[in-house]
């Protein structure tokens, strides 16, 4: 687990993070860009997991943010898990949120907080994440 570098988004990022949700039409220049953008911030860490030939087997991403409550600590904020479809089932993804709690902690953090699905409920509380609240959203149309 290291956090994810320029070459990376030659050796599979993309398409790892396309067995999570739709990637559009983003090309590989496009994405260098927006590492670009991450990078240039303190505030994004991105995590990956990386195979011996050097492909990228799955992602996450910690975002940490700054409070003002609990004198103002951070929160990190684990994303976008994801996992490449060969390497599904085999301790990657738990594997990854885990190095997003170390990379919080290390970072301060006085908590880490992520959503998910229902059905991947059970998947994060094996890792000792428990229900807390309920999470909201609204899709903002680009207009």
């Amino acid at each position: 687990m290291r956090e994810l570098e320029a070459g990376d988004l030659d050796k599979g990022v993309l398409s790892v993070l396309g067995n999570l949700s739709d990637m559009g039409d983003l090309t590989i220049a496009e994405a260098k860009e927006v590492f670009r953008k991450i990078k240039k911030g303190k505030s994004s860490h991105v995590l990956v997991a990386v195979v011996t030939d050097g492909q990228i087997a799955g992602t996450t991403t910690l975002l940490v943010e700054q409070k003002f409550i609990h004198g103002g600590g951070l929160v990190g904020h684990i994303e976008d898990v994801a996992v490449g479809p060969a390497y599904e089932g085999q301790g990657v993804g738990s594997a990854l949120v885990r190095a997003g709690i170390a990379k919080a902690k290390e970072l301060g953090c006085y908590k880490v907080i992520l959503d998910c699905k229902p059905e991947l409920v059970g998947f994060y509380e094996r890792i000792g994440f428990r229900k807390h609240e309920i999470g909201m959203r609204i899709d903002l149309a680009n207009s």
